[in-house]
This record gives structure tokens, sequence and C-alpha cells, in this order.
């Protein structure tokens, strides 16, 4: 378990009345919502039983009475002011808010893949607060918006990279385009490749967007 990556997730979220910790597995994100007083009351959801078991056995007892443990796929028509959706790939973090009956008013995400889609997705009516790169042990995106209703269309670069990690570049994403910009230039100095190509040159704009990187 990666504890920084779950303390960063776990800052993102606001106070709240009800979050939803959806595909919790083992809870620890809900749980201490709980606990540090961040959300009145949680819904924990899982579409395995036996992770939603895990959660419900790490609940403290005195903590029950403000937890809901539910087995389905996503926010299962519940209504949250906050949903955290994490340790998924993007297309199935999409599907997950396409399906809420109730949009959640403010959006806590770490992808594991296709982050630019979720990027696109969610910029048709949330803003951005956050969207940031980080290092532990390899390299996660973490996304904070809140719902809005309107859109603001992304370019290529903000869809890619995010706005934030442009706008306020930290050493980890500093570190993240240095490395792609390594990785595919060893790539293209053995073979051609259009999408590699297509890559190293939004890495190389984002790198000069940021003031240059070691």
């Amino acid at each position: 378990m990666y504890e920084k990556r779950l303390d960063k997730l776990f800052s993102l979220i606001p106070v709240c009345r009800v979050l939803a910790d959806v595909g919790c597995d083992h809870g620890y994100i809900g749980i201490e919502a709980l606990q540090t007083g961040r959300a009145e009351k949680v819904y924990f959801t899982d579409i395995s039983e036996p992770s939603l078991n895990k959660a419900r056995a790490n609940c403290p007892p005195e903590l029950l009475d403000r937890a809901e443990f539910v087995c389905g796929d996503g926010l299962c028509g519940l209504k949250a002011d906050v949903a955290v959706i994490a340790g998924m790939g993007g297309r199935k973090i999409i599907s997950i808010i396409s399906a809420s009956i109730y949009p959640p008013q403010f959006l806590v995400l770490q992808p594991n893949s296709e982050a630019s889609a979720v990027r696109e997705f969610i910029s048709r009516n949330y803003r951005f607060v956050t969207d940031e790169k980080m290092l532990d042990g390899k390299f996660y995106d973490h996304i904070a918006a809140k719902f809005v209703g309107t859109g603001v269309a992304l370019n290529e670069l903000e869809s890619e990279f995010g706005t934030t990690n442009l706008s306020r570049p930290n050493a980890d994403f500093r570190l993240y385009l240095a490395k792609e910009r390594d990785k595919l230039t060893k790539i293209l100095s053995g073979c051609r490749s259009a999408s590699a190509e297509r890559k190293l040159s939004l890495v190389m704009q984002a790198i000069a967007a940021v003031g240059g990187v070691q």
C-alpha cells in the first residue's frame, strides 16, 4: 500500500455531508473521512462483496452508524456531495460518472490509465480545482474538480498533462516529463513511430511551458 498516494487523495476531499468511497476496497479513505469529521456520512461501494467486507471489518464500531456499505458497480444510484473514485482505469471512471443519477458536486479521481480521456470528459461539466502528478512507486494523476454545469474546452496539452500540472508544475511532474522525454527519445533512436513522435512533441511543448526540466 502506498501511503503517500492515499494521503494525497484524502487531502483533496472537502468537508462535506455525504461522501461516496467508490470501489472502496479496504475502505481507508472513507474511514478516515469519518474519523476526522471530513464527512458526516460515507457510502462505501464496491462491486466485490469480499472487498466490501474488508471495509466493513476495518470500520471502527463507533462509526458504523454513519457508514453504509453497498455492493454494486459505481455510485449505485446513491446521492453524495463528494465522490472519490481511485485505482481504476480512466474509461471505467468515465462510465461510473456517466451512469450516476445524481452527479456529485465534487470529484476526487485517480485514474490508473487514460487520464486524458477523463480530463476531457469531466471538463464538460466540472471545473478543475487541481490536477497533479505524483510519484509514489510509479506516477499517479490526482484530479479534483467541482461541478459547475458548463464546460471549457481543453487544448491538446491540457488534455494530455492537466491544467494545473502545466500552470503550477511540481517536482514530480517535472521528473515525469524528463523521464518521458528520455524514454521516447530512446524509442525513436531505434525505430520510427508516429505515435512516439507525436507524444515526444507534446512532451517537449510541455517542458517549454513549465520552463524546462533537468
